[in-house]
């Protein structure tokens, strides 16, 4: 893809993020309950959303767990005009009560070459605050100064105030006073992720393998509701901050993110076991 196609794909995700769908009301407020099809934060999926189930089980945080979500991209044709939603791979999280403390070791597989695998320990806080990681993110490739150029290893631990990061043998020490987060520990939090929109909380969210991201904060977006039943009414939240794509979590009345959804690529809760 030329950084043309590119610059066009990236603003038509940007404004799916934002719109809602065909014939949805231009005056559209804040919490008003809209269609499934016309719920903005799902634009993204709009064709995946379409066979959707819902996985049966609730998240327990008292026992271990196993939280899988297939990871989905948006694309068009030549034209622009039939858009597709392919899954693109999986990403796999084990969940570990340890008891002031949650472990999450996580395993992402993007087509044939793409992995990162990591362990992300979390406080049982409010917001699941992360307090130690490592992982490892790699692309694989046919040529050997691609794979090598394309490795990256971390382990990161908040000290006091400071976030210290050792990145391929480089450490990095940054002032912090804010709380730090992952989206593991997100996962947790989902049932009460109204209250990170409350005042002016902000706070730090580590965002691999790309770094932290400071300034991040959480509002309440809109309603609506995906699929039938008792747990088809579901809340989004839109997380912000400088450096970050503005990132959609579809919360369901059980308190599950059953999306997490950024532009050309988002997550869709599959199973819990």
């Amino acid at each position: 893809m030329n950084r043309r196609d590119f610059m066009v794909q990236s603003i038509g995700a940007s404004l799916l993020a934002y719109l809602s769908g065909a014939g949805a009301a231009a005056t559209e407020s804040s919490g008003q309950k809209q269609a499934s099809n016309r719920l903005s934060a799902l634009n993204p999926l709009s064709e995946y959303v379409k066979s959707y189930v819902p996985p049966r089980d609730i998240i327990d945080p008292s026992r271990p767990q196993s939280l899988t979500f297939d990871v989905i991209g948006w694309k068009t044709n030549k034209g622009r005009q039939i858009v597709s939603t392919p899954v693109l791979g999986n990403v796999t999280v084990k969940r570990s009560p340890l008891g002031a403390a949650v472990e999450y070791e996580v395993a992402q597989h993007l087509g044939n070459d793409e992995t990162m695998t990591g362990c992300f320990r979390c406080l049982t806080d409010d917001v699941h605050s992360l307090v130690e990681w490592q992982f490892e993110y790699a692309l694989d490739s046919e040529r050997k100064n691609i794979a090598s150029m394309s490795r990256t290893r971390q382990s990161g631990r908040r000290k006091g105030e400071e976030i210290v990061m050792v990145t391929d043998e480089s450490e990095t020490v940054s002032p912090s006073s804010a709380p730090l987060l992952c989206r593991y520990g997100l996962f947790d939090v989902a049932s009460r992720m109204a209250r990170l929109c409350e005042g002016h909380n902000r706070f730090t969210m580590l965002h691999e393998p790309a770094g932290l991201r400071p300034e991040q904060r959480f509002r309440e977006d809109r309603s609506g509701v995906v699929g039938r039943g008792e747990n088809a009414p579901v809340r989004t939240f839109l997380q912000t901050g400088p450096a970050t794509v503005p990132t959609h979590w579809v919360v369901d009345s059980q308190g599950r993110p059953l999306f997490v959804s950024a532009f050309l690529t988002s997550w869709a809760l599959r199973a819990i076991s």
